[in-house]
């Protein structure tokens, strides 16, 4: 029985923990961790460890299948092909080619996401949509303001922090600290910080599993990060602890939050935030005080209100304390791959038009997604009229789900690329079964600059593809020529693959990897070393000295666009009345789950037994509600009926309801349908977005929560599940 040494791959749960796994006859029977390899070494979650069940899944999409009037039919790859390439192509000459859209969602790897970004542009579109700007686009916007480029994303070296200030992320769940980062040894992170004597404080509306294990828990109001943060600015600022050497060295622009120092009102902050006006000084001075911190976010911040304002105050406070490019505060690792430089190298044909709703600009490859549903029920001639989707699940994770659904079934065409029939592509006109990672093997090469040091990691191909699963290369390259465009938006490498795959040497994904690994390692040496190659550490300083790409080559923390917004973000916190008195927070995650990907396991959905709607029991109390009691919640967008679960983890005033349920589709994952939950994207705005970067609110969205006659329904979670 052979064993190979990969990684998980479900959805794209960033650690990518090292793995064993055993083949038999041609099958996935047995996996572990991977005790040897040098990043993970021997950690797994539970989603690893039901690697078999998503690989071996009966549900799989295994043909290609084409909407009739009675339902689905599966046809030939040729034909699927054909009929898909000449309806974009008569879609692009009737409507323009802004008629044209992809979307890329969180389980597509590397090539897929370099596919779908390429495919879209090629038509001459700037429609490429993408999952990060639902949850990550923030970063981008702040990083190319204050480093000089939008991928250059800076992360926490958590083991040798003396203090660490955790905003909006419950890594002992997430398995990191930071979106993307592949860090999942979490736990030992946080015990080398306290053995140092150092201080780890969450910031959370909810008790997690992670303040469980800090020292602190300031849990904060809901969409008030900003406000604590530019507190926490102006007291280190007020009372001269910032690093002067190194804002004298490194920045530009400190006068004008010199300024804002001299204004801000920290009894005001306290009001909004929740926070004491004595715990705000104090964080303020700890932080200030540590020989190395980092201040970090994950989506419970990131998908809040002010995003964009919040990780610019996040960066201004690492940067004002000498906590950028040092041990133990947060740096960016230049990677085994240069991905900027790789990225702008291959965009450069791109359409970089912004948004036609709101004028959004293109950020990490593409507009911001909320604007997709506005977009396509717009009147505008060449409104999105055809959508090609990657390995995502709009009706699922896009806010505003009643106009998504209104979207998608008015759309002339939509192709979903795919391991299932999933509850999107019950809206599609085609469905084509995409090979997993295991069946395909591969680099995840835009993740390079997330390792913790330079590191480049070769998956090897465990299993042949299932059924008629292709690789989306092929499916690309496929689709390129039946719809007349270059494929990789590239007419030289265009012509140059044709020429390879008429000579009978093929033109694949093997290319593109020679490529990449040139003057490193040679791609079969790095075939060869399972677990990876590490090429080099981390050269503190260095970053500060030459990577910056601004052209003083110093951190510019005084963005005009950013300074000038500021004030009204101050003056205008999220507000709840009287028909709206909670905030709503969706951004909670849970060990058992990855968005929507492991929701057809059978083992995990019936250990997550769908989701429900947290509430404190001061609160309940006051309502009237008990446990296993089914509520009505409504915002201003929508309402849905869900079971509650009370709680002293969570702050008064807040609810709790997790994202990626409500699997109520005809879909092909039966699984997920005999455990659908509910959606509660129905309730967040589509048209509440950051100024800056688009992105949409999923945590303090105002809404009510009522009682329903009275109707328990057994809660079998096991327990922790229900925070």
């Amino acid at each position: 029985m052979p064993t190979y040494r990969t990684t998980c791959k479900v959805g794209a749960c960033e650690p990518f923990c090292g793995l064993e796994v055993d083949v038999q006859d041609g099958r996935m029977v047995a996996v572990r961790p991977d005790a040897e390899h040098p990043v993970t070494t021997g950690y797994a979650c539970i989603k690893g460890m039901h690697v078999p069940d998503y690989q071996n899944d009966p549900d799989r999409l295994l043909h290609p299948l084409r909407r009739s009037g009675s339902g689905w039919e599966r046809l030939p790859w040729e034909t699927a092909i054909h009929e898909i390439g000449r309806r974009l192509r008569a879609i692009r000459d009737a409507w323009g080619p802004r008629s044209i859209a992809t979307y890329w969602g969180n389980a597509a790897d590397s090539v897929s996401i370099s596919l779908a970004n390429t495919f879209c542009h090629a038509f001459g579109s700037p429609h490429s949509f993408n999952v990060l700007s639902l949850e990550y686009t923030d970063r981008g916007a702040v990083a190319a303001r204050v480093l000089g480029n939008e991928n250059l994303i800076l992360q926490p070296d958590a083991g040798r922090a003396k203090f660490a200030l955790l905003l909006g992320t419950n890594p002992l769940v997430t398995n990191g600290m930071t979106l993307l980062q592949r860090r999942p040894r979490i736990a030992a992170d946080i015990k080398a910080i306290q053995r140092a004597g150092g201080k780890v404080v969450v910031v959370d509306p909810r008790r997690t599993e992670t303040v469980k294990v800090a020292d602190e828990h300031v849990p904060i109001r809901p969409g008030t990060d900003l406000f604590l943060l530019v507190g926490m600015i102006g007291r280190i600022i007020q009372t001269r602890r910032h690093d002067r050497g190194f804002v004298t060295r490194h920045v530009n622009g400190f006068e004008v939050w010199e300024e804002f120092a001299r204004r801000i009102d920290l009894d005001r902050v306290a009001e909004v935030t929740g926070v004491s006006r004595g715990l705000i000084d104090r964080l303020a001075d700890e932080f200030a005080a540590a020989d190395a911190a980092f201040a970090t976010t994950r989506v419970g911040v990131q998908t809040s209100h002010n995003t964009t304002l919040t990780e610019w105050a996040v960066m201004t406070l690492n940067a004002i304390t000498g906590n950028i490019d040092r041990p133990g505060g947060v740096y960016f690792n230049p990677g085994a791959i240069d991905v900027p430089a790789l990225i702008e190298r291959f965009s450069r044909r791109r359409n970089p038009a912004p948004s036609r709703i709101g004028g959004y600009p293109q950020i990490f490859g593409g507009p911001p997604a909320a604007v997709f549903a506005d977009d396509v029920l717009s009147d505008a001639p060449d409104r999105i009229r055809a959508l090609v989707v990657v390995a995502g699940n709009p009706v699922i994770t896009f806010p505003h789900t009643a106009k998504v659904e209104a979207a998608l079934r008015r759309l002339e065409l939509l192709v979903c690329v795919d391991l299932y029939v999933s509850d999107t592509a019950t809206f599609a006109h085609y469905v084509l079964p995409a090979a997993t990672m295991y069946e395909k093997g591969g680099l995840h090469f835009l993740t390079s600059n997330f390792e913790p040091h330079p590191f480049i990691e070769w998956k090897p191909k465990v299993v042949e593809p299932r059924g008629e699963a292709r690789s989306e290369w092929d499916i690309f390259k496929a689709l390129s020529r039946a719809a007349g465009v270059p494929f990789l938006n590239d007419p030289m490498l265009d012509w140059v693959g044709r020429a390879l795959d008429a000579a009978g040497i093929g033109f694949n994904e093997e290319l593109l990897y020679r490529y990449l690994v040139f003057g490193k390692l040679s791609l079969g040496r790095l075939k060869r070393r399972p677990g990876g190659v590490k090429l080099g550490e981390i050269r503190w300083g260095e970053f500060l000295a030459r990577g910056l790409r601004t052209e003083d080559r110093k951190l510019h923390l005084a963005s005009p666009d950013l300074v000038a917004a500021l004030p009204e973000a101050l003056a205008t916190p999220v507000a709840q009345s009287s028909a709206f008195p909670f905030l709503l927070i969706s951004g909670a995650r849970r060990l058992a789950s990855y968005n929507s990907w492991t929701h057809n396991i059978p083992a995990l959905m019936e250990r997550m037994n769908g989701n429900w709607a947290t509430l404190n029991p001061t609160d309940a109390a006051q309502l009237g509600i008990e446990d296993g009691q089914r509520v009505r919640v409504t915002s201003a967008t929508g309402s849905i009926e869900i079971r509650a679960v009370t709680s002293a983890d969570i702050r008064e005033g807040v609810v709790a309801i997790h994202q990626f349920w409500g699997h109520a589709y005809e879909s092909g994952m039966q699984t997920s349908r005999r455990h659908p939950g509910v959606n509660v994207n129905f309730l967040h705005d589509d048209r509440v977005r950051d100024r800056f970067s688009g992105m949409p609110v999923y945590n303090g969205t105002p809404c009510r929560v009522e009682p329903l006659p009275q109707r328990r329904d057994a809660l079998k979670g096991p327990p922790g599940e229900a925070a």
